[in-house]
């Protein structure tokens, strides 16, 4: 007796690919709201704290999570003062072990 496969992979791969995405997004906003309430400077105008921003997309088949601040002295409160004021790599490091084991989780 034959049994004839009738798996559809590809709706299977579309839906772990959409999981994947919700998961990833909500992760990068999650990133994104403790680096806003933990950066350690004290805002004058708002302008640093507002700037940051999780985000999510795709290269390929891989899901990419980013940090980034977006105003043009960022750069100085990530690397400036022997990195006193720095929020972006910290949030990084401390945020992606939970996301990391978040992921290990949902694709089991």
């Amino acid at each position: 007796m034959k049994v004839a496969n009738n798996m559809n992979f590809k709706a299977v791969e579309k839906q772990i690919k959409a999981a994947i995405g919700v998961y990833a997004d909500t992760a990068a906003r999650k990133m994104e709201g403790h680096a806003k309430e933990k950066a350690p400077w004290e805002d004058r105008t708002s302008n640093a704290r507002n700037s940051i921003q999780g985000d999510f997309g795709w290269k390929g088949d891989q899901a990419i999570i980013t940090l980034s601040g977006n105003v043009d002295y960022f750069v100085y409160l990530e690397l400036a003062m022997a990195k006193k004021h720095a929020i972006l790599i910290p949030t990084i490091h401390q945020v992606s072990i939970e996301i990391l084991q978040g992921y290990q989780r949902l694709v089991r």
